[in-house]
């Protein structure tokens, strides 16, 4: 039985690996229209690029790869099936679980390798990654705006274009959040705009017919309107590199974002705890016999006490919305975590999956298990993707959101697997070849 076994991973690693290449290369066509832009229209060097290229390729490793599971056992077992070579198996006392078994094992172990693969690599890449576009930012201040979205790689602005012209620089609908060390926070808006380089370490940013609004601690809001307003950002010819400490959700380890969520639910409670101290000194104030707002007639009373409820209801909204987006950014970093480990655990699921789907095929080719596996993969990313939504949002658990696709399909994984057993083929799938010549025949008869 063992060289069965060593046999049917024979028969699964070259189409694993032909997946794993497939699905990275679809994978990589948008971002390789990205990085060509930032070559051709941005004049960022193709070096610089390559290393962009390089660090991304394992974020979507760590995608590919439950996909790559899934395609290689469809084609592998799919082989077998349509070769007669299980029913061989089957007639000489080997049985489905031979096949599960070594597939299992190096499921598990790939699964395993992707977890600290999830853990160390990834999040150091990403921070590399987006450090390096920060500092293209920098460099080329014009290479990372793209029409209708805010983009802020350049370092203290939020830029929001809703038309750009590369070849020009001419700018439409500009908005700028502008927030730098020791000044205050600006948001400015244009109708239209021009950006070009001034010297070698700076470049002008020229708006036209806008409204600029300042908010500070000590002169408070300000608003006023101009004509033409320029903005000089600092610029380099060079890359120059720097090691920024702040990180994202998906430039952390599972442990990082543990201890990160402690810090917040640490937080969180001495909000909670403002917010009881608020309302009580209030009540208090209110009840108390000798407070400002029992004394004196009552158009005084009545003055102090809505200057008083002012005051603390508008405490207790801020203390309130610091919760709320305190809660938030736990459940998205708890997101973050879980799926660490759901989207690994997925290839031991798409081996239960995986298998019984494969016997089922009477004459299957590898474009058929591809496109079987694509629509499962579709399924399970649909679900992954919609909990996530819907996790971030704090309507379902962040648990209950990416480990449900791994539930709910295997569970249908499981009991394929148990019909595979106890009858045969699971789900008799039709033989397309037969079908596409009696369509034929049909046609030549009309």
């Amino acid at each position: 039985m063992k060289k069965l076994q060593v046999y049917v991973l024979k028969e699964f690693f070259p189409p694993f690996l032909l997946s794993l290449g497939l699905f990275t290369f679809i994978m990589l066509l948008d971002k390789l229209l990205d990085l060509l832009d930032l070559i051709v229209s941005k004049g960022v060097p193709m070096r610089i690029v390559a290393e962009i290229f390089l660090l991304l390729l394992p974020s979507m490793i760590a995608v590919v790869i439950p996909m790559g599971v899934l395609a290689g056992i469809l084609i592998a077992v799919g082989r077998l099936s349509s070769d007669l070579e299980i029913t061989a198996m089957k007639a000489s006392g080997a049985s489905v679980y031979n096949i599960i078994f070594p597939l299992g094992v190096v499921a598990l172990l790939i699964a395993g390798t992707l977890v600290v693969f999830n853990n160390s690599i990834l999040p150091d890449a990403n921070h590399v990654a987006r450090n390096l576009l920060l500092d293209i930012g920098t460099m080329r201040p014009t290479a990372t705006i793209e029409p209708g979205m805010f983009v802020d790689e350049i370092e203290g602005y939020r830029i929001f274009v809703k038309e750009k012209d590369d070849l020009t620089g001419k700018l439409i609908g500009v908005i700028i959040h502008s927030s730098t060390p020791g000044a205050p926070d600006r948001t400015i808006t244009a109708m239209e705009g021009t950006m070009e380089p001034v010297g070698a370490n700076h470049l002008r940013l020229t708006l036209e017919d806008g409204q600029m609004h300042e908010k500070d601690r000590i002169n408070g809001y300000r608003y006023a309107s101009f004509s033409s307003y320029i903005i000089d950002i600092a610029r380099s010819e060079e890359l120059v590199r720097h090691d920024r400490n702040s990180r994202g959700d998906r430039e952390m380890s599972a442990e990082q974002m543990g201890l990160f969520i402690d810090s917040l639910s640490r937080r969180r409670t001495l909000l909670v705890d403002s917010i009881s101290n608020v309302s009580e000194l209030f009540m208090t104030s209110v009840y108390s016999g000798d407070n400002p707002v029992s004394l004196g007639d009552s158009t005084r009373r009545l003055r102090n006490t809505t200057t008083l409820l002012t005051g603390t209801s508008t405490d207790l909204i801020l203390l309130n919305e610091q919760v709320n987006n305190l809660q938030r950014n736990m459940g998205k970093y708890n997101v973050e975590i879980h799926k660490k480990y759901s989207i690994p655990f997925a290839c031991i699921v798409f081996v239960l999956l995986g298998v019984p789907l494969g016997l089922s095929s009477k004459k299957s080719t590898a474009g058929l298990a591809v496109s079987l596996s694509l629509v499962f993969i579709l399924i399970y990313y649909f679900f992954l993707i919609a909990g996530e939504q819907l996790a971030d949002r704090g309507r379902i658990a962040a648990w209950t959101a990416m480990w449900s696709p791994n539930i709910l399909l295997g569970s249908l994984g499981v009991y394929l697997t148990y019909r595979s057993m106890r009858e045969g083929h699971p789900i008799p799938l039709p033989d397309f070849k037969e079908l596409g010549k009696k369509f034929r025949r049909k046609g030549r008869r009309k």
